[in-house]
């Protein structure tokens, strides 16, 4: 979608479902010309101003919400707005169906959720929210890979609810299943597209038990733990002789670059580098 304003300047928006991962759509965009007229969404809405001002009319008044706000809208608010000056304004979105969020809510507290949360207020001045925010928004907007999705959502909505609105949840009770066989699953699956359903099947366990009993047994997330998997697998690839690319294509990542990015941060130097020393 694109929208382009008198200096030639286009609205810039991506826009991500994912039918897999409770129905949620995520959201990335910098609007500059945009108008939005009154409507509700179905769903919740969690977000983030990144970037200018948003004018915005919600709850019955308006609000100018800049850079370092936190959006947490329920299913039904009427909102209408746009940019509150020329420069525009940078959202993130994470929508959420209501059937999505009460799963959510069960997984992380062990009962069912009842009644529609309350957040108190639609817009919040959180710099230090807004900021993790953007960084779990980006992975669960932009990864290829389903753990990672997995845990960036879970960890992103966690940090909503402990922060926004902890009156709805209460700490899951530590359980360890069986999480040497999630292990042994993960270093098995080096080359596969794994799923946090996937190891809660093998462990026993719900998936926000899974990810804490995980990383109580190994130190780390899922995730990470997979990722790291995946490296010690390239430089083993490398050593042999095959290319960065090959060996990106034979572990699972997404493609050269991202297997490249893990690797420097693992590793501290490049695919390349490595596979001449």
């Amino acid at each position: 979608m694109s929208v382009q304003d008198r200096q030639g300047r286009k609205d810039q928006v991506t826009l991500r479902a994912r039918p897999d991962l409770y129905g949620i759509e995520t959201l990335s965009a910098h609007y500059l010309k945009q108008s939005f007229k009154p409507h509700a969404h179905d769903e919740y809405l969690f977000g983030v101003i990144d970037g200018g001002v948003h004018a915005v009319w919600c709850r019955g008044e308006m609000h100018q919400v800049p850079r370092g706000s936190v959006v947490t809208m329920r299913p039904g608010d009427i909102h209408h707005g746009g940019a509150d000056n020329e420069a525009g304004w940078r959202q993130r979105m994470l929508y959420i169906p209501e059937a999505g969020m009460r799963a959510l809510i069960e997984d992380m507290t062990g009962h069912a959720a009842t009644g529609t949360l309350d957040f108190g207020a639609a817009f919040h001045a959180r710099p230090d929210l807004a900021r993790r925010f953007a960084l779990l928004h980006e992975a669960l907007h932009a990864s290829e890979q389903r753990l990672a999705r997995d845990m960036a959502l879970d960890a992103l909505v966690g940090t909503l609810m402990r922060e926004m609105a902890p009156q709805s949840v209460s700490p899951v009770q530590a359980a360890d299943g069986r999480i040497a066989d999630a292990v042994e699953f993960l270093d098995a699956q080096v080359d596969e597209d794994v799923s946090l359903d996937d190891l809660s099947q093998i462990t026993g366990l719900r998936r926000r038990q899974t990810i804490d009993a995980f990383r109580r047994a190994t130190g780390l997330p899922p995730h990470a733990w997979h990722v790291q998997r995946k490296v010690l697998r390239v430089k083993r690839l490398l050593r042999d002789g095959q290319t960065p690319a090959e060996a990106a294509a034979q572990t699972g990542f997404a493609d050269q670059s991202h297997m490249g990015r893990h690797f420097r941060a693992i590793v501290g130097m490049t695919p390349s580098a490595f596979a001449k020393g």
